[in-house]
């Protein structure tokens, strides 16, 4: 049985490390057999393109999903969505 490990990253001035993150998460996991995973990037209202980086990266690969907060709630907060 495949178990799936979900990721939850909440964004704020991310659109630079966004990337990295993901690729870093995608080296470790992708090619694991015991282990499917997903990617929850959730935008708290970043002044910068984060959430415009997370529609990219949404875009290339079906396991990353994006959430973009209305206003910056803070890290626990969006967490919590």
């Amino acid at each position: 049985m495949v178990k799936t490990i979900s990721f939850i990253i909440p964004c704020y001035r991310s659109a630079q490390t966004l990337p990295e993150v993901v690729r870093e998460i995608a080296d470790q996991y992708g090619n694991d057999t015991q282990y499917e995973y997903e990617i929850i990037l959730i935008n708290d209202c970043s002044p910068d393109d984060t959430f415009g980086k997370i529609r990219e990266l949404c875009g290339k690969d079906k396991r990353i999903k994006g959430i973009n907060l209305a206003r910056n709630f803070g890290q626990h907060a969006a967490l919590m969505a």
